[in-house]
């Protein structure tokens, strides 16, 4: 665990490094802050695609970090949102507060809670999430909450790696994110 943090470190550090001339980014590179200490690592890439609106792709490993819960997951997750940021600056493409659509999907076996062995949990969720993003230079820190429904087969803890489900259905998200920014804004439109 203390590699895989050392290296997401020095590679931060270095892109931040490589970066440090540019202004007006519009590609970014995050990490959900709090995702290894719920068993999970996740990594955001998010592009401007105009002034207003971006993309953002996640893909994850589920049992990469801290097991809080003592399941013992393994897995993958993916999300996919399409970002409306309001009152867009035109020097700052990524920066503001936003409401966005958003797919996510988890797959993973974990130990049972009653049971001998392990069980799987497969679940996808359609949620709207509302947030604020703040990003200034280099620098990109992204604090959201979200609702949605779900469809799967539920986790004893109802948890999975990157949304809540209650009723086997109702979704809820919430997290904070910290990354950089990269990309000249030159070549948006």
């Amino acid at each position: 665990m203390k590699k895989i943090v050392s290296v997401f470190l020095a590679l931060f550090f270095a892109m931040t490094m490589l970066n440090a001339q540019q202004r007006d980014h519009k590609n970014a590179f995050k990490t959900t802050f709090l995702s290894f200490y719920t068993g999970s690592a996740k990594l955001t890439y998010e592009r401007a695609v105009k002034l207003g609106q971006s993309f953002e792709i996640t893909g994850g490993g589920i049992g990469l970090g801290y097991d809080s819960f003592g399941m013992k997951p393994k897995g993958a997750l993916f999300r996919f949102a399409y970002k409306f940021i309001f009152f867009p600056q035109e020097h700052f493409l990524l920066n503001g507060l936003y409401l966005k659509p958003e797919l996510a999907i988890s797959c993973f076996s974990y130990d049972a809670v009653e049971a001998v062995g392990r069980k799987m949990s497969n679940m996808g969720t359609l949620m709207a999430c509302v947030g604020y993003q703040w990003a200034k230079k280099i620098f990109i820190a992204e604090g959201f909450v979200g609702m949605g429904v779900g469809y799967g087969n539920d986790s004893d803890y109802e948890y999975h790696h990157g949304f809540v489900d209650r009723f086997g259905w109702l979704t809820f998200t919430f997290g904070l994110k910290v990354g950089f920014t990269f990309g000249n804004k030159s070549t948006l439109l």
